[in-house]
């Protein structure tokens, strides 16, 4: 419930400061990097348990390797049981990248429209006749 009110907090002081095509691109930056962050974490609960190595034998029927403990990454997540099992899904990491991805793709086009926006406001005032339909 709090997660919302925050969204909808966020969502108003945005609206309230840049225009509403780049309050859009920044509120699906916010909303991918939450995403982001919450598939990070399910991969982080998910992957690295308290007792490895009973988390390989019980739960996976995986060969626990004792060579490769110490082996856990935390960007990309990898925890290994053995060389062909991670016990992180294999589908967190694309997902995380992903993230990522959309985030910067969503600033890049928030900053482009502020800018686009800003120059249209500078060629509006600076003309004489605002006979031009883009003003």
């Amino acid at each position: 419930m709090a997660l919302i009110a925050v969204m909808w907090v966020f969502r108003l002081l945005m609206r309230s400061w840049v225009s509403l095509q780049v309050s859009r691109w920044i509120e699906g930056a916010f909303y991918s990097l939450l995403a982001t962050l919450v598939v990070y974490a399910w991969g982080l609960f998910t992957g690295f348990p308290w007792d490895i190595e009973e988390a390989c034998k019980l739960d996976h029927q995986q060969h626990w390797d004792r060579n490769l403990a110490g082996s856990a990454s935390y960007f990309p997540l990898s925890n290994k049981c053995n060389s062909t099992f991670d016990l992180v899904p294999g589908y967190v990491n694309p997902l995380v990248i992903s993230g990522i991805s959309i985030v910067a793709i969503c600033i890049g086009t928030a900053a482009y429209q502020a800018l686009k926006r800003r120059n249209q406001v500078v060629k509006c005032s600076t003309q004489r006749h605002t006979h031009d339909a883009a003003c």
